[in-house]
């Protein structure tokens, strides 16, 4: 008769007893719909008050369980007295990975999402919960059966899972708060150490840094909402669904960004929306400077400060000087 190990102690202890035959028919039953649903519920960058995407939105939520577990997995490994307990823990990731998985479709098919950085973390993420899936499974075939080959395809998979996990992770924090956020306070090239001189750019170190604090994370690639998007300049000046030029260079009254972020906050269409930290008056008054002064993409600070003084402008060289 077969010892029972101490897995299936623990197991039987809580009231499961799993069965690989069934589990192995869930498995591929839970892998086809995550296969299956980004077909029925793409990322087509629509919004609206639409329920699917108030429910997609705990995505947010319950991506931190499956984030938290698998490399805990892999640390239970480590340390071989608590290798009983990691059955049941594969177990409560999966099911919040498919879960996390599930609401994330919810959510980029109904709230404004689109474009490939969506695309990629989806799929990454889809495919970590499907070959989690088979990391259960394997975990349990290995504990039954104490077989060698069954052991080292279970690592191989635990190690692809977390490659897969980590990649997806990056693209979601990428979603939020922007391309590369996870990795680039590590960067020390001379474009990021460079300090604003009036030689820079107006756009690229006194515009860009606004918009895309502020904006990116409504309006970019990853999500237009309304149909507009900042991160590239020719949509930038373009405008979205309603009409009116983003930017009009020259033009204050027909700029669409700097009627809304002059708004009183109160008011429905001010921007950035409620839950985001709003522009400062010298945020304000550099996106007026900039716009009144053509709103080029390539002009210098000082080619600008020429035509056009700014005392909010030239007190980032000269603190000292007083304000008109």
């Amino acid at each position: 008769m077969r010892t029972e190990n101490n897995t299936e102690k623990a197991l039987r202890v809580v009231g499961v007893q799993p069965s690989i035959p069934l589990t192995i028919v869930a498995g591929v039953i839970l892998s086809l719909i995550l296969l299956f649903l980004p077909f029925f519920f793409p990322p087509s960058g629509q919004t609206g008050p639409n329920p699917l995407a108030g429910i997609g939105r705990f995505h947010l939520l319950i991506l931190h369980f499956p984030a938290a577990l698998f490399p805990l997995i892999l640390l239970f490994e480590i340390f071989k007295r608590l290798r009983p307990v990691v059955l049941p823990i594969i177990g409560t990731a999966v099911l919040s990975a498919f879960a996390a998985s599930v609401l994330g479709v919810l959510l980029a098919a109904n709230d404004g999402f689109s474009g490939e950085l969506v695309v990629k973390h989806m799929w990454s993420c889809i495919s970590a919960t499907i070959l989690s899936i088979f990391l259960f499974i394997l975990k349990m075939l290995q504990q039954r059966t104490d077989n060698s080959a069954l052991s080292g395809a279970y690592f191989i998979l635990l190690f692809s899972t977390l490659g897969l996990l980590a990649f997806g992770s990056h693209q979601g924090a990428s979603l939020v708060h922007g391309e590369g956020f996870l990795t680039e306070k590590f960067s020390l090239t001379k474009e990021s150490a460079d300090p604003i001189t009036e030689n820079s750019l107006v756009y690229d170190k006194l515009i860009q840094p606004i918009l895309r604090d502020h904006c990116y994370h409504c309006h970019s690639v990853a999500k237009a909402k309304g149909g507009y998007r900042m991160d590239d300049f020719s949509l930038l000046l373009e405008g979205g669904d309603g009409g009116m030029p983003g930017i009009e260079p020259g033009n204050l009254e027909d700029s669409e960004v700097y009627y809304r972020i002059t708004l009183a906050p109160d008011k429905k269409a001010f921007m950035p929306p409620a839950g985001h930290l709003p522009l400062t008056d010298h945020q304000i008054a550099l996106i007026r400077w900039w716009i009144e002064s053509g709103a080029s993409m390539e002009a210098s600070i000082s080619t600008l400060l020429e035509s056009h003084p700014a005392t909010e402008v030239q007190a980032l060289f000269d603190p000292d000087r007083p304000s008109n």
